[in-house]
């Protein structure tokens, strides 16, 4: 068995997303998904990508949600 992924269907089918999500967050800057080309055929490989998704989750439980008051939005009660 191999420990790559190839082609985005094949990545995206991997993930359960769209192809096109998966080529959005190959793309984005902070931390990106770990594809790579050889030979014009993109990869993924599973250690890769199961320290990212970890990464992922990680970052999406301890983000910390700032309390917001009307007054933070720049809403008043005008009566």
């Amino acid at each position: 068995m191999s420990n790559f992924v190839e082609t985005w269907k094949g990545i995206a089918t991997a993930l359960g997303r769209s192809e096109r999500w998966c080529r959005y967050m190959a793309r984005r800057a902070g931390d990106p998904l770990p594809v790579f080309k050889v030979g014009g055929i993109v990869r993924l490989n599973h250690l890769d990508l199961e320290d990212w998704l970890a990464r992922q989750r990680e970052r999406s439980m301890h983000r910390p949600v700032p309390a917001q008051t009307t007054e933070d939005l720049g809403l008043r009660l005008i009566a």
